[in-house]
């Protein structure tokens, strides 16, 4: 009877050495250097009109294992982000850009600073890749807001991540666990963006129409018209075209032969240039006013008819801070 029940005894911890085995793969979180976000250059009309993204693929922490491990009752991976400037970028201007922080690289999961997450929930595991043979560094995402009107410049942030973990670093099932790995680290690191100058430019094309002679030519009145960075001073010059004349005169051409013209400033009636009699701005963009630059262009009178034709040029509107 009593080796009836010692087999009995014995069968009883083989079955349950064999429930445990399976699942002896462990679920360690190892601290690391975060890395910092940089979401790079990036002119200010963009910015504006396009959220900017960028990542950070280490937030100071990595896990993994395997994905029964990290199925046992208990696991925690706990962290709470915070931003130095309340999740925003500020530039030395004052000027701030909000953005705002996901777990992952679909923007489905997104993080509230201050908040505390339990990376070991399921709902994050699907996304993040837990539950591997390795560790896997846990990701941050970021995206600027919509609409951010600002000065050229260096925008950053400092996000601290307090981490604290509880998870199962041995064999386990259920709430059984033979042995946890616990630990805590706190990291820093930046996040940066550049924003630079630009402007959009809308220059109309000037026709003089059709006349019998270059006397008959009357003058064309326009404008160009300016949008650019908050906070910029800039002058705008207009090129000598692609044909100009020896004595400085642009040229419209028609086959070889020319019709010489030129574009007067209207603020001062002189011919506006590329390089002198250039146009200043007077005064600060602010990132979203139109500016005009009025002009007037006239056919040069003192030159001889030249044979009929459609005549054209090009001319650059160069726009320099």
């Amino acid at each position: 009877m009593r080796s009836f029940l010692g087999f009995i005894r014995r069968a009883a911890i083989a079955v349950l050495v064999a429930m445990i085995a399976p699942t002896s793969a462990h679920a360690d979180c190892v601290a690391n250097n975060p890395a910092p976000a940089a979401f790079g250059s990036v002119t200010s009309l963009n910015l504006a009109s396009q959220q900017q993204s960028t990542s950070s693929p280490s937030a100071g922490l990595s896990c993994g294992g395997a994905l029964l491990a990290f199925l046992v009752n208990g696991n925690m991976i706990n962290g709470t982000i915070s931003s130095a400037s309340g999740g925003k970028l500020t530039g030395t201007t004052g000027d701030a850009i909000a953005y705002s922080m996901f777990a992952d690289k679909d923007y489905s999961k997104s993080l509230n600073f201050g908040q505390l997450y339990n990376w070991a929930d399921t709902q994050f595991m699907s996304f993040l890749g837990l539950g591997g043979g390795s560790n896997v560094a846990l990701p941050l995402f970021f995206r600027t807001a919509p609409g951010s009107n600002v000065a050229a410049g260096t925008y950053t942030d400092t996000l601290t991540i307090a981490w604290n973990w509880h998870v199962c670093g041995g064999a386990g099932i259920g709430s059984f666990c033979l042995g946890w790995n616990d630990g805590q680290n706190t990291v820093t690191f930046p996040v940066t963006l550049t924003v630079t100058n630009d402007c959009t430019i809308v220059a109309p094309d000037a026709n003089f129409g059709s006349a019998p002679t270059v006397s008959s030519f009357a003058p064309v009145s326009g404008s160009l018209s300016l949008i650019c960075t908050k906070g910029m001073t800039y002058t705008v010059g207009l090129s000598p075209g692609n044909h100009a004349a020896a004595n400085g005169r642009r040229q419209m051409t028609s086959g070889t032969n020319v019709l010489q013209y030129d574009i007067y400033a209207a603020s001062s009636g002189t011919v506006w240039g590329q390089a002198t009699n250039r146009v200043g701005s007077g005064g600060s963009a602010d990132g979203t006013s139109v500016k005009t630059f009025p002009y007037v262009a006239r056919i040069y009178s003192d030159q001889s008819t030249p044979p009929v034709g459609t005549y054209t040029d090009s001319v650059i509107v160069d726009v320099r801070y």
